[in-house]
């Protein structure tokens, strides 16, 4: 299968790399290698090779591998206009019948990890790459007709892909994303990539409300191996532990290779991460949460949430839901920071319903005044994306549990 890919590639003169981040270095390394006699051309405002019109250098191109991370919605740009591909695209073109894909707004890399956890605990041969940090195209090489890909694949690498997987899984789907797409239909149409190319023999499984037309619809399921979402090592959704559970009667995975892979799992950062307990009380990091049905999610998991810090990025986003649950919550602290902190403390301070708000300037303040009022679980899920103020969510998650630890315990 990488000798097709490279064949599928050499047909062109020139090779047009669109965004250098980490998938676009990946491909370069490959090209390098692999394709010798091809020209490439790196069309990055940031590379040393480009000036501020490093556009026209697409008009250069006979194909062009465009990263996620570039929304040509927002330079103006039509896909048509030039003959586009992805990493993702080609992976799945040639390896699509060895790839279990996953998909959502939430749930996906805890999944991933999962999969290729419990796949590996019963004997077959598998790797990990996609969304989760591994480039596909850094594993080329140690792929062969038995491995079993578990791909994590976002809604960026999904747009405008002919391709599904052999196995796809959708987890959720909610309102995000909307600083990169022309709207909520086109992120969700993006998502839909996950199943839609599939044929006949192809396997989907989702944990939509809705019914789609093919597929394993797993949102009912009342879980046949009951398992406490607090585990010794973190937390699982429910959601996550019905997928699991189609998937392994799927891939006939003995039942007790399963139980053991969930106990011995350990919570991925920023995923309602245990940080530390301080004169009785647990601070909780989930920064993961950037929207509000991840932040209801995880109140509901841990129940006994007495403070809760959130707040980000303005994106649009409605929070209408988010303020009518803290409304009817046990909540009895709510700390906001930041733009959509603001927001929710004006929408919440019209009705308090005998809460304690508090509006505060940074995650600093916030984490110091948690100190002071909380009794029992201080959770940090903002609710929020956090590119106004930190690069990333993991950013953010890391200066949280840094000003968790230098509290005075």
């Amino acid at each position: 299968m990488l000798k097709n890919l490279i064949s599928d590639l050499e047909q062109y003169p020139s090779i047009g790399i669109f965004g250098f981040g980490v998938e676009g270095k990946s491909f370069y390394n490959f090209a390098q290698k692999y394709l010798p006699n091809i020209e490439i051309i790196i069309i990055d405002k940031n590379h040393a090779s480009c000036d501020e019109n490093y556009l026209k250098k697409l008009g250069s191109a006979e194909l062009i591998v465009k990263s996620p991370g570039i929304s040509l919605y927002n330079l103006g740009i039509d896909y048509k206009a030039y003959n586009f591909t992805s990493t993702t695209e080609l992976f799945l073109k040639h390896y699509k019948n060895q790839i279990i894909g996953v998909t959502g707004t939430k749930g996906k890399s805890t999944l991933v990890t999962i999969i290729y956890e419990l796949l590996k605990n019963a004997g077959k041969k598998s790797v990990l790459c996609g969304n989760i940090g591994i480039p596909a195209f850094d594993i080329l090489e140690n792929l062969d007709a038995q491995t079993n890909i578990v791909m994590e694949l976002s809604s960026h690498q999904l747009l405008h892909v002919k391709y599904s997987p052999h196995i796809a899984i959708l987890t959720n789907l909610f309102e995000e994303h909307l600083d990169y797409y022309k709207d909520l239909q086109e992120y969700y149409e993006a998502k839909y990539n996950i199943f839609s190319h599939q044929n006949s023999k192809d396997i989907f499984i989702y944990n939509l409300k809705e019914s789609m037309s093919k597929g394993y619809n797993v949102y009912e399921n009342i879980l046949q191996y009951p398992i406490d979402f607090q585990l010794q090592n973190g937390f699982i959704h429910r959601a996550t532990l019905q997928i699991l559970e189609k998937l392994i009667a799927i891939l006939n995975i003995d039942t007790e290779v399963y139980l053991q892979t969930i106990r011995a799992f350990k919570t991925l950062p920023h995923r309602l991460e245990f940080v530390q307990k301080i004169h009785g009380v647990s601070y909780i990091n989930d920064s993961i949460a950037t929207i509000p049905e991840a932040t209801i999610e995880a109140v509901n998991i841990l129940k006994d949430v007495d403070t809760l810090i959130l707040g980000g990025n303005d994106r649009g986003v409605d929070y209408k839901k988010l303020v009518l649950f803290l409304q009817e919550s046990s909540i009895e602290n709510i700390i906001l920071f930041s733009d959509t902190g603001k927001s929710i403390y004006n929408a919440l301070h019209v009705n308090k319903k005998h809460k304690k708000l508090f509006l505060q300037n940074n995650l600093q303040e916030c984490v110091k005044r948690a100190y002071n009022v909380s009794k029992s679980i201080v959770l940090f899920s903002p609710a929020a994306s956090s590119f106004n103020e930190y690069k990333n969510f993991m950013q953010r998650g890391d200066e949280f549990k840094s000003l968790v630890k230098n509290l005075k315990g």
